[in-house]
C-alpha cells in the first residue's frame, strides 16, 4: 500500500508542477519587459521596412511608365524631320535622367534594407582586400603604389562614413 501511495503522491506533485509552469509566461520576470520592448522596436522596424519597400515600388513604377512612354517600334531618326528628332532626343534624355534618379533612390533604399551590419561587413571585406594588396606593395617596396592604396583606403572609409550618415544608419565608434 505504501508503494502505491508514494507513486500516486509523486505523480500528483509532478502534474501540479507542470500545471503551474504551463500557466506562467516564458522567461524570467526580468526578461519579460525587455522582450516586450523588443517587440515594439521590431514593430517600428517593420513599419520602416514597409515604407522603404513602398518607396522602391514607387520608383519602379516611374521607370516602368518611362519605358512605356517610349515608341513601340524602332524609329529611324534619319526618316524624321529635324524638329521631331530633337523632340524625340529630348524625350529620351528626360527618360534616361528620370531612370538614373530612380535607380539611385532604389540603391539607397536597398542599402537601408540591408542595414548597417551588412553594409559594414561588405565594406570591411573590401577594405581587407585593399589592405592585402597594400601589404604586398610594401613587401615589394613599391612605395608609390602603397601610398596610392593608402589614399584609396582613406577615401573609401570617408565615403562609407558619409554614406552611413546620409542613410541615417547608426555608426559605432571604431
Amino acid at each position: 500500500m505504501k508503494r502505491y501511495l508514494i507513486s500516486i503522491v509523486s505523480t500528483l506533485m509532478i502534474l501540479a508542477a507542470a500545471w503551474i509552469s504551463f500557466g506562467q509566461p516564458e522567461g524570467t520576470p526580468a526578461e519579460r519587459p525587455a522582450r516586450a520592448r523588443g517587440d515594439r522596436r521590431q514593430g517600428m522596424r517593420r513599419e520602416e521596412r514597409l515604407k522603404v519597400i513602398a518607396s522602391i515600388e514607387e520608383q519602379l513604377t516611374k521607370i516602368k511608365s518611362g519605358l512605356e512612354s517610349l515608341p513601340a517600334g524602332q524609329v529611324r531618326r534619319q526618316d524624321l524631320p529635324e524638329e521631331e528628332r530633337n523632340k524625340l532626343r529630348e524625350n529620351f534624355r528626360k527618360i534616361r535622367e528620370e531612370r538614373r534618379q530612380s535607380v539611385a533612390i532604389i540603391e539607397e533604399q536597398l542599402a537601408k534594407l540591408k542595414g548597417e551590419r551588412q553594409l559594414r561587413a561588405e565594406h570591411e571585406e573590401f577594405i581587407g582586400k585593399l589592405n592585402t594588396i597594400h601589404k604586398l606593395a610594401v613587401k615589394e617596396k613599391a612605395t608609390e603604389t602603397a601610398a596610392s592604396i593608402e589614399k584609396l583606403i582613406a577615401e573609401q572609409q570617408k565615403e562609407f562614413e558619409a554614406r552611413l550618415q546620409k542613410l541615417g544608419l547608426v555608426q559605432r565608434p571604431g
